[in-house]
């Protein structure tokens, strides 16, 4: 993936040769899988961003050839609506801290009554215990 492809700083526009799924792809510099292993693509036949694993992807990318300009100007624009879809839907699930109390406080208070009722029993020491005497009978 040399330079000439780059359109825009950070952004390569490519093919993925990949047979019957082939189609244009754009890679955006900035994003980061967290696997030094994938790598996302813009997929334009899909319309998404898709992580691939490198070693499999890359030997079938290449550069746009200079009569694709019209694919590079589609995957831009393909590209550009689905982050903004991105950041909507991002913005979208922002849910406030104050909108559920914290579950682990729900869950000690729980577990605490229910292990002080076991403590407070009428019951002899041990009487829930089966005692050797019991099994002999």
């Amino acid at each position: 993936m040399s330079g000439s492809a780059k359109r825009k700083s950070g952004l390569w526009f490519g093919y993925l040769d990949a047979g019957d799924k082939s189609t244009a792809v754009l890679r955006d510099d900035r994003l980061d899988t967290g696997n030094r292993k994938t790598m996302f693509l813009f997929n334009l036949a899909r319309g998404a961003l898709v992580e691939y694993t490198r070693e499999i992807v890359e030997p079938k990318l290449r550069e746009l050839k200079p009569t694709e300009t019209k694919l590079a100007d589609e995957l831009d624009a393909a590209y550009a609506e689905a982050r903004r879809a991105i950041k909507a839907q991002t913005r979208a699930l922002n849910i406030p801290e104050k909108a559920a109390p914290p579950r682990k406080e729900a869950d000690t208070r729980n577990s605490e009554v229910e292990f002080d009722g076991f403590m407070d029993s009428d019951d002899e020491d041990g009487a829930w215990i089966d005692s050797p005497e019991e099994e002999e009978s």
